[in-house]
């Protein structure tokens, strides 16, 4: 019986393609202006037929790094995108600096930090070339946490190409430097989806804020859970279905 179950099981797989081939995945190393090295990860189901993916970018907490997004890597890919995660400077693998020294985002200036968005579009900007047969930039999404997506919001003014959407769980008016009315409201196109959880004062606020300076939609949605920043994806379940379905309606 056991044979027959794995004989099905290997059938069904060869059946259907795009889920027996599993996805692509690539490294991503990019030099910042100052010789900062970025790290970042490319990675998009690997389909028969299909040659290009709408892309969504993904730039995480403070603190943290690109493999704390628990299973919304999985849910986009699922729902066939191209995801992009990019571990900020001082964050994960993007710790050395032009003479290869180790450094943490604890020792970072502001002047370092207001570097984010350079580093970013730069990574993008290398994607977007070096892939430009499997990665499509001219339908794309950002997703961003506290810092990450004050960085999405700026970097976003950077690029000519924008984003169809921008999420930002637990936004910041300003956070190490990084203020972002004055630029969300260069963003006429493009719509806000903010998330902040139930206790979080300091986010809905923010948010509050941010709206007034939005020219294009702004949505709000408050999490059941009590934790703030990426850290909503494992406490809320549902958050990660929730950008998906939200991302969706765009891309």
């Amino acid at each position: 019986m056991k044979r027959l179950i794995l004989i099905l099981t290997f059938f069904l797989l060869f059946l259907n393609p795009a889920f027996a081939a599993g996805n692509v995945k690539k490294d991503i190393t990019v030099q910042s202006a100052d010789g900062f090295t970025i790290k970042a990860t490319l990675e998009y189901p690997k389909v028969k037929g299909k040659r290009e993916f709408s892309t969504v970018v993904l730039l995480h907490s403070l603190g943290y790094s690109s493999q704390w997004w628990e299973t919304l890597p999985k849910d986009l890919l699922g729902a066939g995108y191209a995801v992009v995660r990019i571990d900020l400077r001082g964050h994960g693998k993007s710790v050395y600096n032009s003479k290869l020294v180790r450094t943490s985002w604890k020792n970072l200036t502001n002047s370092a930090f207001a570097k984010y968005p350079d580093d970013v579009t730069r990574v993008i900007e290398y994607i977007k070339t070096e892939n430009s047969k499997t990665v499509f930039f001219n339908n794309w999404a950002i997703v961003g946490a506290d810092i990450g997506g004050s960085t999405a919001v700026l970097a976003a003014d950077k690029i000519a190409y924008k984003p169809k959407t921008i999420v930002i769980l637990s936004p910041v008016v300003n956070t190490k430097g990084l203020y972002i009315p004055v630029k969300l409201a260069n963003l006429n196109q493009v719509d806000i989806f903010t998330i902040y959880g139930t206790d979080d004062t300091s986010s809905s606020d923010a948010a509050e804020y941010l709206k007034k300076f939005a020219q294009a939609g702004f949505a709000q949605y408050k999490s059941e859970s009590k934790s703030s920043g990426m850290i909503m994806l494992k406490n809320d379940s549902s958050l990660s279905k929730i950008i998906t379905s939200w991302i969706k309606e765009y891309l």
